[in-house]
């Protein structure tokens, strides 16, 4: 890993991108930037290791505007698909490319999905008619492949965002369907925040000898002050109301594992007069925006949400996440509590484990390499009971033995009652190994409930403009500081682009927040 500090200008990038890159008080590269840049600019490809909150968003987005900028690119084609797998994830990508091309002139089709038929189709002649970069999530791509609205035989530049995400979320299969509409010769970036063997495969599979970079393992940052409630599932909310009389929600976000439970948990805080609201899948997207845009400006304390959110949605002052449950995934343990604490701030990150999550526990903390310390349960709270874990496994052996008793037709008692034991010793394996592991969707698109869900991840392109700050912050992007202090600190001259050149001029340039990206 780099340990000398990287200025952009010290990167071959164009003096479009550095001039948006000045106008939004960016100078220092941060350590995945610094890798990657250099090599995307070769014409590499690129397999980044990052987790979120690293700066990978302008790690791919600058050098790439950059060349769509520098090489000669069909005016009437798709030059450049990025991959994200959510839609909240895209919109932020889309809210970072606008400031970045600010100068640049490169235009970009946004294709988050939606039902609405005037976007179809506005989506469909902008699709036509070529884009130099195309930013979609995999389901509405697919359709556009299906329809025949899509053209990718002469895209040159693929980035696959969160690729260990989209494996997750089961788009494998969608995934390398988009690969083989693309022409052999291309450039490939894939990033991703684990890598386990799922995306070392797909890399082998989609990628030319690509240059890694590995930033840091998943683990979350130091300055949030993790601690565990080891209690009751029944006794869950005492501990909640205990948390908040504490210390009252404000720029809160509880997880939970299912959609169910968020939408009965928003009612219940609700009730108890908390200013809560819920986000999960089964919102529409005006919706969903309503709920965030709410939770932003600060008019909504406390943000009851699925793992929807867990990535991609970057809010500075989050002071608190509680994990309602822990997460089936351990590694969104991390992302997760990533939420908070950012931008050098403190953070806290409280989770809640009954019967059905010990298991989760100790994945979490075998990952993490630590034990996260138990907080002491208030009054009236007890911790899990030893004989329910017991009691779950023999409720499965009941069913082993049901199983078994099935068979009494075709033999004796004495050999249904072994065979039913086996089941249950068998049941009881298969729900240790189990656990803990998330379920991957493998339907192909449309097909069923779960896969709506999941592939219908649209938003709105275009519908929020992100101010300067904002959208370098939520892609991630290096810390911000005075071109002329940086300068000075560093005692030597500094490469100017167009613009910090007239600045340099004496010419009139615009005050910090005018006139700069939206």
């Amino acid at each position: 890993m780099m340990s000398e500090e990287v200025y952009f200008e010290d990167l071959d990038l164009s003096d479009d991108v550095l001039d948006a890159l000045y106008d939004m008080r960016f100078e220092k590269c941060t350590p995945v930037q610094a890798q990657c840049i250099p090599p995307i600019l070769e014409g590499r490809d690129v397999l980044g290791v990052a987790q979120t909150g690293t700066g990978k968003t302008a790690a791919y987005l600058l050098p790439l505007l950059t060349l769509l900028q520098r090489d000669e690119h069909p005016a009437d084609s798709v030059n450049c698909l990025v991959i994200a797998p959510t839609r909240e994830l895209a919109r932020q990508i889309d809210q970072a490319l606008q400031g970045f091309a600010y100068y640049t002139g490169v235009n970009a089709v946004a294709v988050y999905g939606g039902n609405d038929g005037a976007r179809y189709e506005q989506e469909r002649r902008s699709l036509q008619a070529g884009a130099d970069i195309v930013l979609a999530t995999p389901g509405r791509l697919i359709t556009h492949l299906q329809l025949g609205t899509l053209d990718l035989s002469r895209t040159t530049h693929l980035v696959l965002d969160e690729a260990d995400r989209m494996l997750d979320m089961g788009f494998a299969d969608d995934i390398l369907s988009i690969v083989k509409q693309m022409p052999e010769e291309r450039q490939t970036i894939l990033f991703s925040a684990t890598m386990p063997p799922k995306i070392a495969e797909l890399a082998r599979t989609v990628m030319h000898n690509p240059v890694e970079v590995e930033i840091a393992v998943s683990k979350p940052a130091d300055n949030i002050a993790q601690s565990v409630y080891v209690c009751r599932e029944s006794h869950k909310q005492l501990v909640l109301n205990h948390i908040f009389q504490e210390q009252p929600p404000q720029r809160v976000i509880l997880f939970c594992s299912s959609k169910q439970k968020v939408k009965e948990l928003s009612i219940v805080l609700q009730r108890k007069g908390w200013n809560a609201r819920a986000m999960h899948s089964d919102l529409e997207q005006a919706e969903r925006d309503e709920v965030m845009q709410l939770f932003r400006t600060r008019q909504v304390d406390l943000l009851v949400a699925t793992d929807i959110v867990a990535r991609g949605i970057d809010i500075d002052d989050i002071t608190m996440v509680i994990n309602y449950d822990a997460p089936h995934d351990a590694e969104d343990y991390v992302h997760r509590i990533g939420r908070t604490a950012r931008a050098g701030r403190e953070g806290r990150a409280i989770t809640l484990i009954g019967e059905r999550d010990l298991f989760a526990l100790r994945q979490i903390e075998r990952i993490l390499n630590l034990q996260i310390p138990r907080a002491e349960l208030p009054e009236g709270v007890q911790p899990p009971q030893a004989e329910k874990e017991g009691g779950k496994h023999e409720k499965q052996g009941r069913k082993g033995r049901h199983r078994g008793g099935k068979g009494r037709r075709k033999g004796s008692g004495k050999d249904n009652a072994e065979q039913g034991k086996d089941n249950a010793e068998k049941n009881k394996d298969n729900t240790e190994q189990g656990k803990g592991t998330p379920r991957k969707h493998k339907g192909k698109h449309g097909k069923g409930k779960g896969n709506k869900e999941k592939k219908e991840d649209a938003a709105q392109p275009g519908e929020t403009t992100a101010q300067p700050g904002e959208a370098a912050t939520q892609s991630g992007g290096a810390a911000t500081q005075p071109a002329e202090d940086t300068a000075k600190k560093q005692g030597k001259p500094r490469r100017k682009s167009r613009k910090r050149r007239a600045a340099k001029a004496g010419q009139p340039q615009p005050e910090n927040g005018e006139n700069t990206p939206s």
